[in-house]
């Protein structure tokens, strides 16, 4: 009795070590696949921007505006545009229909995700025909597919032009700003969301 006691002791010491390792060694695993479903979703987010944009240089209008939701929005680089869904694709259809829309390729980009990784907020770096410019906006993911929620263009100005560029727009965006000014009836320094279309 007492060799067989001798036997199993370490035997038993051996069964306790392993299994005390094997939470890590199963906290270890999860950690390996939600790192690897983080790049999956990242993934999945960058080639929907990427397909959103070779849609509008190839001309593929339903492909282009499929990748926006029913409620999404499109701000250009102009003040004035700030287009729902159904205003963008009447302004957008004849650049389609004449074969080639515009190109805008992205060089560099970020993504974050929500806690529950159900929304996407972006910012890349494209490089256009107005040269650098600057995406942004939100998708919202529905299964493994992403919808754009939001995308909104701006061209980049370098600081040490600025004051440059300010002088070239200053006189259209004073007027700009009067007129947004009287027809919401506030002073130009109290201009909430709701008064800066202009269309």
């Amino acid at each position: 009795m007492h060799i067989i006691h001798i036997i199993l002791k370490p035997i038993v010491l051996f069964l306790l070590i392993l299994s005390s390792c094997r939470p890590s060694q199963t906290e270890n695993v999860s950690q390996m696949t939600g790192s690897k479903q983080s790049r999956d979703l990242e993934t999945e987010a960058s080639l929907t921007l990427d397909r959103y944009h070779r849609a509008a240089a190839e001309a593929h209008f339903d492909e282009y505006f499929g990748l926006m939701g029913d409620s999404s929005v499109f701000v250009g680089t102009d003040p004035g545009e700030h287009w729902s869904k159904p205003e963008f694709m009447d302004y957008a259809r004849p650049h389609f229909a004449r074969g080639k829309a515009w190109t805008m390729k992205a060089v560099e980009r970020q993504l974050h995700f929500s806690a529950d990784s159900n929304l996407v907020w972006f910012e890349e770096l494209l490089d256009t025909r107005m040269k650098l410019c600057r995406g942004s906006g939100v998708m919202s993911r529905h299964g493994r597919h992403w919808l754009i929620e939001q995308y909104v263009l701006s061209p980049t100005v370098p600081n040490p032009l600025m004051k440059e560029i300010v002088g070239i727009k200053q006189s259209y965006d004073d007027s700009l700003l009067n007129k947004i000014a009287i027809k919401s009836n506030v002073p130009n320094n109290i201009i909430n969301s709701n008064t800066i279309k202009t269309k």
